[in-house]
């Protein structure tokens, strides 16, 4: 079976670059890297919330062990499954700060600057869909963590 010549990813680069005819390199890549920076920027504020929601979690968590010790057998299987719930929300809580610190730290915009325009830009859809995929996990996470914390 062969592959297809173009993946989606190539085909939106193509789209933007010939959307980018119009300008000048320099400014279709400066657009790009604006509209992943927008992305970053609007999440970037979230991560607060991820360690306050895992701080809580963790509360939780510790309240739920101390409540299984004085507690009866019968509700052990309850706070079982409650504290195994919560530690998987800090898990993916946990992992969705990861993917965003280690975005931050590889993101390359010294190499940028010295990419021709079509590399620029393809680099940039590359860039767009990672901090896509970030913003994803984190928004996911806050509300999986937001949901399970109002549960009395």
């Amino acid at each position: 079976m062969s592959k297809p010549i173009l993946t989606i990813s190539g085909i939106l680069v193509l789209s933007g670059l010939f959307w980018a005819c119009g300008k000048s390199g320099e400014e279709a890549v400066k657009e790009a890297e604006n509209g992943v920076f927008a992305i970053h920027d609007e999440v970037m504020p979230l991560i607060d919330d991820v360690m306050k929601s895992r701080k809580q979690l963790k509360a939780r968590i510790a309240a739920l062990d101390s409540t299984q010790a004085a507690g009866s057998p019968s509700t052990s299987l309850r706070i079982d499954e409650e504290r195994d719930q919560a530690r998987q929300i800090v898990q993916k809580l946990t992992l969705a700060d990861s993917l965003m610190m280690n975005w931050m730290s590889q993101y390359n915009n010294d190499t940028l600057a010295k990419l021709p325009s079509e590399d620029a830009l393809r680099y940039l859809e590359q860039q767009k869909d990672q901090i896509t995929d970030v913003k994803s996990k984190i928004n996911n996470s806050l509300k999986e963590a937001s949901q399970f914390l109002q549960k009395p």
